[in-house]
């Protein structure tokens, strides 16, 4: 075993980033450093619950990992399912515009998301959270992000009480392969 040659590799992958927007290294979490990149997103939208009330979360043909994390917010019960490879389509009509968290970025999410998808198919559960009616707010957070597959489409239904104000927020950053 070349030991030289070891301790070279783990030198190459240790060396310090520096942050662009500084001259200090990078000693913030990944995904703090993913918006000073201008690769981080947010979307935050507000609804007004129905009987069911879903949000289609569709990433485009050969783009980069999403690795994102959502919160989901209602004062009285509900539940929240992850599907992911659902078959409803994406409504041009219904589309939700992400932000780019890097205020001063051009760049712009290769995620589509539209409210009230089309048509039939949740897919596969991936994640489930039920809340309880109580006097404060219920929120249902993943905390840890999930990595999306590529050309995959995902589906979150939340189903709460009808006329129920609910809250979405999602977080994430768009990282291709090195």
């Amino acid at each position: 075993m070349n030991t030289d040659w070891h301790i070279q590799q783990l030198w190459e992958r240790s060396v310090l980033v520096t942050d662009p927007l500084g001259d200090g290294d990078v000693t913030i979490d990944q995904p703090h450093h993913e918006i000073h990149e201008q690769h981080g997103y947010s979307l935050s939208y507000p609804i007004t619950v129905p009987a069911a009330n879903e949000v289609e979360v569709r990433i485009q043909t050969d783009i980069k990992p999403i690795h994102i994390v959502w919160s989901l917010t209602n004062d009285a019960a509900f539940t929240v399912t992850v599907y992911e490879g659902t078959a409803k389509t994406h409504v041009g009509g219904n589309v939700l515009t992400p932000i780019n968290r890097y205020r001063d970025s051009a760049n712009i999410s290769t995620l589509l998301v539209c409210h009230t998808p089309a048509g039939a198919g949740d897919g596969s559960v991936i994640w489930a959270f039920a809340g309880g009616a109580n006097k404060t707010v219920t929120t249902a957070t993943n905390r840890n992000e999930f990595i999306l597959k590529i050309n995959a489409a995902y589906l979150i239904n939340l189903s709460g009480a009808q006329n129920d104000l609910a809250h979405l927020l999602f977080d994430w950053y768009e990282r291709g392969p090195r």
